[in-house]
């Protein structure tokens, strides 16, 4: 008789053990470090920074609440925002243009036409390749998009939980 309730107090104990050993999860109050980083599509990086919050501390990071709620330490989030479909209505499709590459390395001077690659035009604006194309003959057509960079930019957001104090 003792035996079996030696073995359920130990059985019970080992179950509580193993909870009190699982993952953190963030919960009222803790305090939490992120790693936040947003980039060009390009992995030009915009932002980036390593910061503590307070839960339901209401600063200026309560933002990220509710991006990190019920994470565990190390889980990581990541989105991206295609800022083309935002301002969509300010694309003037006249300022996008297709250009050979003998016209932009000997009339714009791009050394090395790519994507993202800069074209400077008569010194007052720097635009960038935004792709390639193949024209109807089968050549190579780079467009260079003369609008404003937020109406073609992707930007990639990630955030990474790194720590997690409870409180």
């Amino acid at each position: 008789m003792y035996k079996k309730r030696a073995l359920v107090l130990w059985g019970y104990l080992s179950l509580l053990a193993l909870a009190a050993c699982g993952p953190k999860v963030i919960d009222d109050s803790d305090i939490v470090s992120i790693d936040y980083k947003y980039t060009f599509s390009d992995w030009t990086v915009v932002e980036q920074w390593t910061k503590e919050l307070t839960v339901w501390n209401a600063g200026d990071l309560a933002w990220i609440e509710d991006i990190v709620r019920w994470a565990k330490q190390d889980d990581e989030f990541s989105w991206n925002i295609n800022w083309g479909e935002i301002y969509k209505s300010q694309i003037d499709s006249s300022r996008i243009q297709s250009h050979s590459k003998i016209t932009l390395t000997e009339a714009m001077w791009v050394k090395n036409p790519v994507v993202w690659a800069e074209v400077d035009w008569s010194s007052l604006w720097s635009w960038v390749i935004t792709e390639i194309k193949k024209d109807t003959d089968g050549y190579d057509a780079y467009i260079v998009n003369f609008n404003d960079p937020k109406t073609y930019s992707e930007l990639s957001y990630s955030i990474k939980v790194t720590n997690i104090e409870k409180k």
